[in-house]
């Protein structure tokens, strides 16, 4: 039967049948309205370009009273949060190397002395380049500082920046190591949620159950596969990374991938967190977008976490792309060995573990009942 394209008989009906499901569906309705305000305000609050508060480390090899008022001029610039003070040039490389800190200031032994007879002093600045959005703001706050002392009666301080990781400030090797943690997250959830819940609206998850089959074992045989796809794909994309976007890994490719594995256990419990909890497709789908977008602003691939209100710092925390992303410009871009990122795996490795292990209970009795 050939329809006339341009009949409208009958939208009324269809039009009150659609909004009845759409009404009767409380649960997609509730995501779908709730959606936009969650990504109003978490862009609302998060997005924050003015840089302040950059984590400092100070090595003072010269401790004289010209030196001090160095630091406080740092302190009273907003800029730089002098939070780290040490007692080596290796301590001083190591904290920005690890993350702890983003500029590093060296402060040489004949500061003081050099103030007094009035020669210009010099003072370096080690500034993580692994980050461009805090580096370049940095690098112009580090020469400014030196500056400000022409209105103390003393002579300029001569500040030279030195941009280590990623000297020539180039954006993809900011953000192409962090699409990694962001496609292996973001595949994996959708495969394994939209999977698990679409046998589950056919019925033939229901007929898989009254077989012999247990209910871990089901579990398993689910994600695996996506798992497969998970490592596949985290290979493809560091392969890209290295050939086509000419980034170099200056780190252990081994601990790398490894640590990859680490995180894949978080992504797949995320996806299966989901799946245990949506009923349709389209739940399953909208889930999958909830948990993603915060994710990505709140874990600091755009912006810099420091920079975020207190809250959003504090849901970031339990965000494990999080500490992912610390471990991937981590070992890529600084070179970051494993004591080095003691932290962020260990706190990566905790929160995907209770999340796999929370979405396993809910999976298994789920399909139990």
């Amino acid at each position: 039967m050939n329809r006339n394209p341009f009949d409208v008989r009958g939208y009324g009906a269809v039009l009150y049948k659609e909004l009845r499901h759409v009404v009767r569906d409380r649960v997609t309705l509730g995501l779908a309205i709730a959606l936009p305000i969650i990504q109003v305000t978490i862009f609302g609050y998060a997005l924050n370009t003015k840089v302040e508060h950059i984590a400092t480390a100070v090595l003072n090899e010269d401790l004289g009273p010209a030196s001090v008022a160095f630091i406080d001029a740092l302190r009273a610039s907003r800029t730089f949060e002098v939070n780290r003070l040490v007692a080596t040039r290796g301590a001083l490389m190591e904290e920005v190397v690890s993350g702890r800190a983003r500029v590093a200031f060296d402060i040489p032994p004949n500061f003081t002395a050099d103030v007094r007879a009035g020669r210009r002093a010099q003072v370096q600045a080690l500034i993580d380049g692994s980050d461009a959005s805090i580096a370049q703001p940095a690098y112009g706050a580090a020469t400014a500082v030196g500056g400000a002392f022409l209105g103390r009666s003393v002579p300029q301080i001569d500040v030279r920046p030195r941009v280590l990781f990623n000297p020539g400030l180039r954006s993809a090797n900011f953000f192409v190591p962090g699409l990694i943690g962001i496609i292996m997250q973001l595949i994996t959830m959708f495969l394994t949620a939209l999977s698990i819940v679409g046998e589950r609206e056919r019925g033939t998850l229901d007929q898989i159950m009254v077989t012999p089959i247990g209910a871990l074992g089901l579990m398993l045989g689910k994600i695996t596969p996506y798992a497969i796809i998970g490592v596949i794909d985290m290979l493809l994309v560091l392969g890209a990374m290295r050939w086509i976007f000419d980034v170099p890994i200056a780190g252990s490719l081994a601990l790398l991938i490894t640590l990859s594995l680490g995180f894949l256990m978080a992504a797949l419990g995320l996806g299966l967190l989901v799946s245990s909890a949506a009923k349709t497709q389209v739940q399953a789908l909208l889930g999958v977008l909830a948990l993603t977008l915060p994710s990505v602003l709140l874990s600091g691939f755009f912006f810099e976490r420091s920079l975020m209100p207190p809250v959003m710092q504090w849901v970031g925390y339990l965000i494990p792309l999080t500490y992912f992303f610390e471990i991937l410009r981590g070992i890529i871009l600084r070179g970051a060995g494993l004591t080095d990122l003691v932290s962020p795996v260990v706190a990566m490795l905790a929160l995907g573990a209770f999340v796999l292990l929370a979405a396993s209970i809910r999976f298994t009795r789920g399909s139990s009942a």
